[in-house]
């Protein structure tokens, strides 16, 4: 399933919140309301008032506040936390057909905790690369150049889970590291399609470790949907299970119930 890209956009006010979903439940829409959400002006900001050329869009900020999971059986608190910069200007309303004079806080995230999922990770997905991809995610808001190389770890850590060798021994007996691009190399004689996935996270990644390049949110969201697929492939059980129901059914040429009972009608 694609990345919804809308929900993860730079920033919002408290009128359009993006449907974030609920990292515990995996069900319900986070919801906040201006009475979770606390506003204040940095004192630099304030500081400018006093200026001749001194308007509302001047004004900055951070907010912090809560937002709640509106699955009633979970209820699911989850903080954030972030930069907040103010337009005020004029929009057309549609409604009146004129241009009216509108002023509102604009939201930008830089932290959510605990953190929400960007994708939903597969159940089958181990634990120590779930934890890398939570951690990925943490990030995302926070600095994107830290998430892509959060991602290339990801890698890592799938080819830790498959066995790929990590080091070898050299001709003069020495120890080395293989390279995550190497691994991936050996992981594709055994699975091409996967690795090929996986080379183009690596990429992405080295761009976030190196740092003379910046990467943009939709680069990230780029290798984070790509992830989701690579896990979905590599870690999926219940398409292997239903296959094999799909297979029994059609060699018998009857419904698994049917089968069940002409074995207990014996």
């Amino acid at each position: 399933m694609s990345i919804d890209r809308k929900a993860f956009q730079d920033s919002f006010t408290l009128s359009t919140v993006p449907s974030w979903i609920c990292p515990t439940c995996k069900k319900g829409v986070l919801e906040t309301s201006e009475s979770q959400i606390k506003i204040t002006e940095s004192s630099e900001s304030k500081s400018f008032h006093g200026h001749p050329e001194w308007d509302p869009n001047c004004v900055y900020g951070g907010f912090v506040g809560s937002l709640k999971c509106s699955n009633s059986s979970c209820s699911e608190l989850v903080g954030i936390i972030g930069k907040m910069t103010v337009f005020a200007g004029q929009e057309y309303n549609e409604d009146f057909g004129a241009w009216e004079n509108v002023s509102y806080n604009i939201l930008t995230p830089t932290q959510f905790y605990p953190p929400i999922n960007l994708f939903a990770i597969n159940k089958d997905v181990p634990e120590k690369v779930r934890k890398v991809i939570i951690q990925a995610f943490s990030l995302f808001w926070l600095d994107l150049s830290s998430c892509g190389n959060k991602i290339r770890t990801v890698a890592e850590s799938i080819m830790d889970n498959k066995k790929i060798p990590k080091t070898y021994i050299n001709n003069k007996r020495k120890k080395l590291n293989y390279t995550l691009h190497q691994r991936i190399e050996k992981f594709k004689k055994t699975n091409p399609e996967v690795a090929d996935l996986l080379m183009s996270i690596k990429w992405i990644g080295n761009i976030g470790s190196h740092q003379v390049e910046n990467l943009t949110k939709n680069d990230i969201l780029d290798g984070l949907e790509i992830l989701e697929l690579v896990t979905n492939k590599m870690y999926e059980t219940d398409s292997i299970r239903i296959k094999k129901i799909s297979k029994k059914i059609n060699k018998r040429k009857k419904p698994i119930g049917q089968l069940t009972k002409t074995k207990r009608g014996r």
